[in-house]
């Protein structure tokens, strides 16, 4: 019965490790201002991702005008399987009614840290033997 325990927790333990790591996901909130036309035909926001200075950039978010503010936001899920710390670029652009997209907004970028946990060392386990 140990052997079979032992096995087992062999078994478990080489799986666990030999499994692909999963970074998981990051929210990121973008703020920004926004001169509205006259009159205020503005339909959405579209941000955009790169991850080198500069593009090219990938859609990666639509954000739909909903009412005259001072400061817009939105917050985003970003998701990345590959374990790594990356460092990302965005733009922001508006569109209006008519299907008129603006220019690309300053860049600006950060780095994510999609990096999974150390290994856990010195794993043990003890064997108690009980009473019968």
């Amino acid at each position: 019965m140990k052997k079979l325990f032992f096995g087992l927790l062999i078994f478990v333990l080489i799986a666990a490790l030999a499994s692909p790591t999963l970074a998981g996901s990051k929210q990121l909130t973008f703020a920004w201002e926004q001169v509205l036309p006259e009159p205020n035909d503005l339909k959405e926001w579209r941000i955009y991702s790169a991850t080198q200075a500069g593009g090219p950039y990938a859609l990666m978010a639509t954000v739909p005008y909903v009412s005259p503010q001072t400061t817009y936001t939105s917050s985003q899920q970003m998701t990345s399987p590959d374990g790594q710390r990356i460092q990302y670029f965005f733009v922001l652009t508006a569109l209006d009614t008519a299907g008129n997209q603006s220019g690309y907004s300053n860049e600006v970028n950060t780095w994510i840290d999609f990096e999974g946990p150390g290994i856990p060392t010195r794993f043990t386990v003890t064997v108690t033997v009980l009473p019968q």
